[in-house]
């Protein structure tokens, strides 16, 4: 608990002092922290790895179980399981104290030679870096639990300002307030007493409330998506045209009346009639044609987003968010 409020103090201490830098030197200190950020990350992907005992974690543990390990070569004395000459030189490449870390874990009573893939189970590809990700991406939750706070005090703030002025939809914006206010009590509090009021206000606002909401709304929502699909499959075009037909056919395959239409031919897999069968040919366009593209595109948006991160890593990114004085 008091290293929990260490570091609590720490980050408010840390957030006062970046409130005194002067306006002119934000933008430059946000490229530069976002640069050496992404430099760690891309430095531990580009760097060469090396084979180790596991995991640092692990490592630890086994470090407890076994004790510290020596760093002078392995002996062959040493070496008291049986192993395929791939296994001994997988373990060859280790160093001695995580060889002997790995020996120490392997079966000695296994009827055969044990394999490199036996070996490689207890083993990773790391480098100097590697073990300290999990840090990193610790780093980077506080981070964005600090942004979820800031988010959550600036709406808070705009809705109670809209509050006190008697605005226009102030009463959406005390509704706001008061749902925020509540689900955050409500939960908390389970957190920490599973049953009693907490648990019943959580479930009543979360499963009562909210998940009815949601299903309210996308039922809603369900008539413009008709409408949106209507006019998408309208034949305006031969692309239009091939997208109706691929739905119908799709469609008809998936329920009983459309596979009914076509229950005529044989369904035998030596006949090639059998690929006339509605629900095959729908099984067909999903599989055969459809994956390819959707790969296709996901490949492309991987490539999206690989430029974007690219240009927001060096601080290329151009807009009105981006541009603005901060």
């Amino acid at each position: 608990m008091g290293m929990l409020f260490l570091g609590l103090l720490l980050g408010l201490v840390a957030l006062f002092i970046l409130t005194l830098v002067p306006n002119r030197l934000r933008k430059p200190l946000i490229a530069a922290v976002t640069l050496l950020s992404g430099c760690f990350y891309a430095v531990e992907f580009f760097l060469p790895t090396g084979a180790v005992v596991a995991n640092n974690k692990q490592k630890a543990e086994l470090i407890k179980k076994f004790g510290e390990q020596p760093s002078t070569p392995v002996a062959e004395s040493e070496i008291t399981v049986k192993l395929e000459p791939d296994a001994l030189k997988k373990l060859q490449e280790l160093p001695p104290s995580d060889a002997r870390l790995v020996l120490k874990q392997l079966p000695t009573d296994a009827p055969k030679p044990l394999t490199a893939d036996d070996v490689e189970k207890l083993t990773a590809q790391e480098n100097f870096l590697t073990p300290r990700l999990q840090t990193a991406s610790d780093v980077s939750n506080v981070l964005q639990a600090f942004a979820i706070g800031l988010g959550i005090w600036s709406l808070v703030s705009v809705h109670l300002r809209n509050i006190a002025m008697k605005r226009s939809g102030w009463g959406n914006s005390a509704t706001l307030i008061a749902a925020i206010v509540l689900m955050a009590l409500a939960h908390i509090g389970k957190e920490y007493v599973k049953e009693g009021p907490f648990k019943t206000l959580d479930d009543l606002l979360y499963n009562g409330l909210m998940k009815n909401l949601d299903a309210t709304m996308f039922s809603i929502i369900a008539f413009y998506i008709v409408s949106a699909a209507y006019r998408a499959f309208r034949i305006r075009s031969l692309e239009a045209t091939i997208l109706l037909v691929a739905a119908a056919l799709v469609m008809l395959g998936n329920v009983p009346i459309g596979q009914a239409l076509t229950n005529w031919i044989p369904n035998d897999k030596l006949s090639v009639l059998t690929n006339l069968r509605l629900e095959n040919i729908g099984q067909w366009i999903l599989k055969k044609a459809s994956s390819p593209a959707t790969q296709a595109i996901d490949f492309g948006l991987g490539v999206g987003a690989l430029a974007t991160s690219l240009r927001l890593w060096l601080s290329l990114e151009r807009g009105s968010y981006f541009e603005e004085e901060l």
